[in-house]
């Protein structure tokens, strides 16, 4: 099988496409770089530029699933223009892809598209894909947004799936590293009260679910977390205790929202996730505690 990824030169992109060359897939990639554009039997790159209105349709030859991850980090500035940035960076190229998929034969039968649960309110209880409060606020806005183009695939009778992405663990990539480095240094700190919850989920996993996605053909939307979430609290003192170390701070939340502003929303809010519809379709979790996560990726 051929697959289309966009975002596949970035931190989960370049992962995804290392396991599924290893599993036998054919990948065509989109990069806004031209001097990221590689060719060889199974892994092409094309060019293309949703903000300018181009795009190589040779990407699409052959090609019978889009992956379509593209999107600008939330961790960039919270000024007006970077959160335009980051929500232009979603909702353009997925409007874009949509267009040009109508305008151009192709073989396409399923998109499965990045979201983030982001879009779920911070409320403590358990929140599901189809049971949930839409969060009133920056990200949450522009999830809903991302999704509503998402779903746009749908009226071109090409089925969708959507994964709402929880916290990334890895080491290389994402909050984790930050997050471990501090914590060396003795400066492992419990951010506000601590009981908001983090939904999390190691990398592994994630590629995972992507790959089950395929190939069982899912469509609708499935939360990407693992099956135990923590609250900040408990999550800062098992880093603190896989990497050996005490944690001794407390950063209240007026103190985080003066340094950050809005953006402090990353560290005080959460979500609480369930991710039992895609237990339900047979996804197994490989690292399901995350203590046992931790310990893979730092061992």
């Amino acid at each position: 099988m051929k697959i289309l990824i966009t975002g596949a030169t970035g931190f989960i992109g370049k992962k995804l496409v290392k396991v599924l060359l290893n599993r036998g897939f054919d990948i065509h990639y989109l990069t806004t770089s031209a001097d990221k554009i590689k060719k060889s039997d199974r892994y092409k790159g094309f060019f293309w530029n949703p903000s300018k209105n181009e795009i190589d349709t040779a990407c699409l030859q052959g090609v019978e699933v889009i992956i379509h991850l593209a999107g600008a980090n939330i961790s960039g500035s919270w000024s007006k223009a970077g959160k335009k940035k980051i929500e232009d960076s979603r909702v353009i190229p997925t409007c874009f892809l949509n267009e040009k998929l109508k305008n151009t034969p192709h073989k396409v039968k399923r998109v499965i598209a990045a979201s983030a649960i982001g879009i779920y309110e911070d409320i403590g209880q358990v929140q599901t894909e189809a049971n949930f409060n839409l969060a009133d606020n920056f990200l949450g806005n522009v999830v809903q947004k991302w999704e509503t183009a998402s779903l746009s695939f749908s009226k071109q009778d090409i089925e969708v799936c959507i994964i709402r992405i929880g916290l990334v663990l890895s080491a290389d990539g994402g909050a984790l590293p930050i997050m471990a480095k501090v914590t060396k240094n003795n400066l492992g700190s419990v951010a506000g009260n601590g009981k908001q919850y983090y939904s999390w989920i190691h990398i592994e996993d994630l590629l995972g679910i992507f790959e089950y996605a395929i190939n069982n053909k899912l469509s609708g939307v499935y939360n990407a977390v693992a099956p135990v979430p923590e609250t900040n609290q408990v999550f800062t003192y098992t880093l603190a205790e896989v990497l050996h170390k005490k944690v001794y701070l407390t950063t209240p939340s007026w103190l985080l929202k003066l340094l950050l502003g809005e953006k402090s929303l990353l560290l005080l809010g959460g979500q609480n996730v369930s991710c039992s519809k895609i237990v339900k379709k047979g996804y197994y979790f490989k690292y399901p505690k995350l203590k046992n996560a931790l310990i893979a990726i730092f061992s």
